[in-house]
């Protein structure tokens, strides 16, 4: 479970308004938020919110750290769980899911805001994935 305020209140605020995205300024830790309709490609690291479908079938609501400049590639992934925050690669996140590694690996995801380049997503990409919807 995450414990550190500061990152919950982050969090939160993205996943309570997910047209909102929030774009890392330098490595000082500051960041702006604003709403966009397309996350450019090769703009940096973003936090978003959207939605991950786990193996078992299973949606999740989520916010992903998002790296632009590698085509969308995941930093992290946090899962909203019983009202609380847990990092995708936290045992206590199965725990609280009722389920096995087996049953949310492998996972896919959406975005709440498109990117302009998603390596696992577009059309023309080799790794294309097949989330609903």
């Amino acid at each position: 479970m995450i414990s550190n305020t500061d990152l919950v209140k982050h969090l939160n605020l993205l996943r309570t308004s997910k047209r909102f995205v929030m774009r890392e300024i330098g490595d000082s830790g500051e960041a702006e938020v604003f709403v966009s309709p397309l996350v450019r490609s090769a703009t940096g690291m973003y936090w978003m919110a959207g939605t991950t479908a786990l193996s078992n079938g299973r949606e999740i609501e989520s916010v992903f750290h998002v790296d632009t400049d590698a085509g969308g590639e995941l930093l992290a992934t946090y899962w909203w769980i019983d009202d609380q925050w847990f990092k995708h690669d936290d045992k206590a996140a199965y725990v609280a899911l009722g389920l096995t590694r087996k049953e949310v690996f492998p996972f896919d995801w959406r975005f709440a805001v498109p990117l302009e380049v998603d390596v696992f997503h577009d059309e023309l990409s080799p790794n294309r994935a097949k989330l609903p919807g």
